[in-house]
């Protein structure tokens, strides 16, 4: 499965040439990150699937939609879990060995992560959460993933049900914030020059 592929498929027909400092983010982040996903920023850039979910992406100024402050939150929610009378989460989170480094939101209150197992980042598997922190598996990586919840053949209760018929489609945004919820960070993203 490639990432032009799946573009074409939600009707993007050239890429949006989003790049990113991979140096800096990988150094924030603490790994190397899979060649799918660095594909995947390029050709589509900041933005959504409908308003389903979103993958996160290093250097754009909305919180809400940036990688390393989506990890961090997901860093502060699992404590938050695991502090209370609840059974603690059966999830560690990167960078503990084989640790979930999330790459996706839902608007459901749910994450995606790929499962850091393993020397090879573009042999990581995904895997989510639901909001009651259960654990959903998936056997395939990014891209795999990626056109299964396009097309809306991944059974996970961490994704919304599509509001259509697939494939859903997907809204382009510039990454901005746009107020409200979170706030605005330092972008070091952008898109390039046509």
């Amino acid at each position: 499965m490639s990432i032009e592929g799946l573009a074409r498929d939600v009707g993007i027909e050239a890429p949006r040439r989003f790049v990113v400092d991979w140096q800096r983010a990988e150094s924030e982040i603490g790994t190397r990150l899979p060649r799918d996903y660095k594909e995947y920023v390029y050709w589509f850039g900041p933005g959504g699937f409908e308003d389903d979910f979103f993958v996160s992406l290093p250097g754009v100024e909305n919180s809400n939609t940036e990688f390393l402050s989506n990890f961090r939150d997901e860093a502060e929610d699992l404590r938050s879990w695991n502090a209370g009378d609840r059974t603690p989460a059966p999830i560690r989170l990167f960078p503990e060995a084989g640790g979930w480094l999330p790459f996706a939101v839902t608007d459901e209150g749910c994450s995606v992560f790929w499962l850091t197992e393993g020397n090879d980042p573009d042999r990581w598997k995904v895997a989510a959460r639901t909001r009651y922190w259960e654990p959903e598996y998936f056997d395939g990586g990014f891209a795999e993933f990626l056109r299964a919840a396009v097309w809306g053949t991944v059974e996970f209760d961490a994704l919304p049900e599509p509001q259509h018929e697939p494939p859903l489609e997907f809204w382009p945004d510039d990454g901005s914030w746009l107020g409200g919820a979170g706030r605005r960070l330092e972008a070091y993203g952008r898109f390039e020059d046509a």
